[in-house]
């Protein structure tokens, strides 16, 4: 169930492109059938009307008269003539009436010995092909039923292994024989006509993988989003449960073992509970600075302030809760560089790089925090000699709930949002923070203001 509830998009896209793609298929298979039929029907009748004109045109010069005689086939040995007035464009009869003829002379004999005029047919059938709109090269050749065959130059034919294949068989209604038309390019020309409509189907075809790309591109980011929402509240839940319960042992202690009459017992665990509130109390600060970007109108409480006090202070607090040995140096150039922030969230900021860097590092860690100016520019870097950030997860650091560990994992405790406030409140200062790492080599956040 699992299974296909996660393959659910790439099962629904392949069956949608599998029913889509054999139904234009069906189709198409259909449009170029139909194209071939109207192909071969003008080629037909082109080559029985050209074969018609020419045998007119031949009769009549033979009998040298409006009146044309034409013969048909014979019909229980009795040789017949059929008389047609024909329609000098067209080539069709008006009117057919069926006679013998018997005092034509050699006027019978002279029309059964002559042969078509091959090249006259050829003609004839290229302006047809032509005026109908059909270009393609073809070879037309006469078969004589005894077995002899005429073979015309055809339409733009450049010889008979060009024509191709056979594809179409004319029976001659003069001649005693049948037309054959060979070409290679019908195929071409009939998919030529249909380009466009081709090109529409993979049209179709391709916007509907690039929905179901998107689709599951968005869905992905929705689970991911979701698990790191499960993560988030997993680690959060820890991370405040953690400094509610030592606060609330030192407080038990206290009134339990009656420890308060004792200065410094008390002083002692007052202290730690003091720490472990103002741990909740950043903590929760922290969560709540995520929703700044949503805030309509969101005022800084900005001011010139000098950096030096500002980032000591920052180092200060990091040592004292570092629990591990902790080098840290603060260098600022000139000594007396200011900036217009607001000093509580950006010292915020700091911290928050700060406590990362401790955290992301061995058994000790150097950090060495600079400020300087760049033109027009003040920058803040913070950098560490700690395990670094691997290159596949530098572009997503700054993602809200997005933690290198992720899971109930606490070897290294965290919520995920920490850089996204940092990043959130650089940005609501008009400036921009980045990040360059290499694994096992420490890691260099750049702030920009």
């Amino acid at each position: 169930m699992n299974f296909f509830r996660k393959h659910i998009i790439p099962l629904s896209a392949v069956l949608t492109l599998a029913a889509v793609g054999c139904y234009e298929a069906y189709w198409l298979r259909g449009m170029y059938k139909t194209g071939k039929e109207s192909a071969e029907s003008i080629i037909s009748s082109s080559v029985t009307k050209a074969e018609m004109e020419e045998y007119l045109e031949r009769t009549s010069v033979a009998h040298g008269a409006d009146s044309i005689h034409i013969l048909s086939v014979k019909t229980e040995s009795i040789p017949k003539v059929v008389s047609m007035s024909i329609d000098s464009l067209s080539g069709r009869p008006h009117a057919i009436q069926v006679h013998r003829i018997d005092s034509l002379g050699n006027s019978m004999e002279d029309l059964l010995s002559r042969r078509p005029d091959l090249d006259k047919i050829d003609s004839m059938f290229c302006a047809l092909l032509d005026s109908a709109g059909l270009d393609i090269e073809c070879e037309l050749a006469f078969m004589e039923n005894d077995g002899a065959s005429g073979t015309l130059s055809g339409k733009d034919s450049t010889g008979a292994d060009d024509a191709g294949n056979v594809i179409l068989a004319v029976p001659s209604y003069v001649n005693d024989g049948y037309y054959q038309v060979s070409s290679g390019s019908l195929t071409r020309h009939i998919i030529g006509n249909m380009s466009g409509t081709v090109a529409t189907s993979a049209g179709i075809l391709l916007i509907i993988v690039m929905a179901f790309c998107l689709m599951d591109r968005t869905v992905k980011k929705q689970r991911k989003l979701e698990e790191m929402k499960n993560d988030f509240t997993r680690n959060i839940t820890h991370e405040l449960k953690t400094p509610i319960a030592v606060a609330y042992a030192a407080s038990d202690t206290l009134q339990k073992y009656d420890l308060g009459n004792d200065p410094a017992k008390r002083e002692e665990y007052l202290a730690v509970i003091k720490g472990q509130l103002d741990r909740l109390s950043g903590m929760v600060e922290i969560i709540l600075s995520t929703a700044v970007e949503s805030r309509a109108g969101l005022r800084l409480d900005l001011a010139m302030i000098q950096l030096r006090p500002m980032l000591e202070d920052a180092a200060s607090q990091t040592r004292l809760k570092a629990g591990k040995p902790c080098d840290i140096t603060v260098s600022v150039l000139p000594d007396s560089l200011e900036a217009t922030i607001d000093r509580r969230l950006m010292s915020s900021v700091i911290l928050t790089i700060l406590d990362n860097a401790v955290k992301y590092s061995g058994n000790s860690v150097k950090i060495s925090v600079k400020a300087y100016r760049d033109g027009q520019r003040t920058l803040i870097s913070v950098s560490d000699d700690g395990i670094g950030i691997a290159p596949m997860d530098q572009k997503h650091i700054f993602e809200k709930f997005y933690r290198v560990h992720t899971g109930d994992r606490h070897d290294v405790k965290g919520y995920g949002i920490g850089l996204f406030f940092a990043k959130t409140i650089v940005e609501k200062h008009g400036g921009k923070i980045s990040v360059t790492s290499k694994p096992g080599k420490g890691s260099s956040f750049v702030i920009e203001l």
